[in-house]
């Protein structure tokens, strides 16, 4: 008996002869059919409007293929964020569910494959009859046996390479399944970063509320104080009150988010949303340098463009196999065995038998099937295209949106921390100067409200900075580096992120 890991490792090597047997024959999209305007450019024209970073070293993409999902997040020096991710890749129902996906898609290839191989059955058939002749007055009753041993074999030859076409879309729709894949790890790890930031973001909040519910609460208490001796009116203790109630509620906005914020971080895990994940009140910092790589790179790196191209490629291939179904169609049969009156005859090459035929049909009228299925196949084809330069338009675009972002962001955050403390500063001096009798209460008020807008401001630019940093990554479709003496070489990085036992299907006839 064989066991399973046996049959499992039967199965993959008969995938990989399938594969390899027309892995020469998996073609690009064919680009006479599809023509577009849209290039890639020289450059990215958001880094061109920037100043050059005279810190920052010139850098490249890095290639997707040598990158586990998470590498990139290592940037921002957090392993917390590392080891969720992790845990999120291993877990997630979603993901799961889009590998059972791929696994359909391998199973499909597997079959379409098949086709292009002689089909083989053996079959072994046994009667046993009577029959009544008349003889004299009694009849006679006459028992024979019948036995035969054989084997079928039928083999459709593969003339105009319909079958192979067939077979290479269906190996591309595998490609693009595994690129789906990889596109979905890539983006949950971006949401895994992006909620582990609101996070602490909101965490981070919440302890500004409470500052500010203990600082509103004491100006309260200072103006009431004041008001019972007569010093400050009706209309001031009434402003105070009014800025410490509002700083209770601030607080229970606060607490609320990151209650939210923790549960969908959970939920994202894979977890119970039961809110006992530990988060931190930190937010990383992030590093100066950003890529200049070329636009051009991202058609090899990232998995939703190799997923379009791959679509792409399977719908020509399907049109290339609509067509040839005009042609007329080859099919071998042939059977050989043996058959005997005596089953103990069945292996004897004595009683053996065969046959050999071949069948040449050529389609003359189905209705107009045939043509409507490749009228068919060819606007599929045009769709694909269609969707595929709207994912190179939509990829190019965040990619250019969100290195524009940096530099603004960047800005952002250094007037808001400038502004952050000149409000506390000036929150600080208000206050003194009202204990001292030199300013009114409204000062006061104003600078306090001023001081908690404006660290609210800075905290939330600081999360914006970040989840822009990992949209960035996502954009480039994961890490980048500074380019290897290779890639400097050659200004070429590798052609795919798809599995070794796929990669190699991606090359020209």
């Amino acid at each position: 008996m064989i066991s399973p890991s046996s049959k499992a490792h039967l199965t993959r090597a008969a995938l990989a002869a399938l594969l390899l047997g027309f892995g020469g024959c998996v073609n690009p999209p064919d680009p006479a059919r599809h023509e577009s305007d849209l290039t890639p450019g020289d450059h990215w024209t958001a880094l061109a409007e920037q100043p050059a970073d005279e810190t920052a070293p010139s850098l490249t993409v890095a290639d997707a293929s040598s990158q586990p999902p998470v590498d990139w997040l290592e940037s921002f020096g957090d392993p917390t964020l590392v080891d969720l991710v992790n845990e999120a890749l291993e877990k997630n129902p979603d993901l799961r569910a889009l590998a059972q996906t791929v696994s359909a898609a391998r199973a499909a290839a597997r079959i379409d494959g098949a086709d292009r191989l002689p089909q083989a059955s053996l079959g072994l058939d046994a009667s046993r009859r009577q029959i009544v002749v008349e003889d004299g007055a009694e009849p006679l009753r006459v028992r024979s046996d019948q036995g035969s041993l054989g084997l079928n074999v039928s083999w459709e030859i593969d003339i105009w390479g319909r079958l192979t076409d067939r077979a290479a879309a269906a190996v591309a729709d595998l490609q693009a399944a595994e690129a789906d894949l990889a596109a979905a790890r890539l983006s949950l790890a971006g949401q895994i970063a992006r909620a582990w930031f609101r996070a602490s973001a909101a965490r981070q909040l919440l302890q500004l509320a409470e500052a500010t519910v203990e600082s509103f609460d004491a100006t309260a208490r200072l103006v009431r104080d004041r008001f019972q001796t007569g010093v400050s009116s009706s209309l001031e203790l009434r402003l105070a009150l009014a800025n410490a109630a509002a700083a209770h509620a601030l607080l229970q906005q606060r607490t609320q988010e990151l209650d939210a914020a923790t549960r969908r971080l959970e939920a994202l895990l894979g977890r119970y949303p039961s809110r006992q994940l530990e988060t931190v009140d930190t937010l990383p910092e992030i590093p100066l340098s950003i890529p200049a790589g070329l636009p051009s790179e991202l058609l090899h790196r990232r998995p939703d463009i190799l997923a379009a191209e791959r679509r792409l490629a399977a719908a020509d291939a399907r049109v290339r196999a609509a067509r040839k179904a005009l042609l007329p169609s080859l099919r071998l049969t042939g059977s050989a065995g043996t058959a005997s009156e005596d089953l103990e005859n069945l292996l004897d090459a004595d009683f053996s038998v065969w046959s050999i035929a071949a069948g040449l049909t050529q389609p003359l009228f189905q209705g107009g099937r045939l043509r409507a299925n490749v009228e068919l196949r060819e606007a599929g084809a045009e769709r694909a295209h269609a969707d595929y330069i709207a994912t190179l338009i939509n990829a190019f675009g965040e990619v250019e949106t969100r290195l524009a972002a940096e530099a603004l962001l960047r800005q952002r955050e250094k007037n808001l921390a400038e502004a952050a403390d000149h409000s506390e500063g000036a929150e600080r001096l208000a206050r003194d100067e009202y204990e001292a009798g030199l300013a009114d209460i409204f000062s006061v008020l104003e600078s306090q409200r001023r001081a908690l807008d404006a660290r609210s401001a800075y905290i939330r630019v600081r999360e914006e900075r970040l989840n822009n940093r990992v949209d960035l990554h996502l954009a480039l479709g994961g890490g980048f580096e500074a380019p290897s003496a290779t890639t400097a070489a050659t200004g070429s990085s590798s052609p795919s992120s798809l599995s070794n036992d796929t990669a190699t299907l991606v090359q020209t006839r």
